[in-house]
């Protein structure tokens, strides 16, 4: 995956617990959570592998 070369593995854990986690996937709501730790687009990204992953 291209977000493999923008978060690594520890960042994208941490990413997958808090969307395991949360109560919904609200962008908004994951970069206050992060208190700026990670960009808007990253968030994106890696809600996209998140949902394809736990879809399937």
């Amino acid at each position: 995956y291209w977000i493999d070369e923008i978060l690594d593995e520890d960042q994208q854990e941490e990413i997958h617990d808090y969307f395991l986690e949360a109560e919904s996937d609200d962008i908004e709501a994951a970069l206050e959570e992060f208190e700026g730790e990670y960009e808007d687009e990253e968030l994106r990204l890696y809600r996209l592998k998140f949902m394809s992953e736990v879809a399937n």
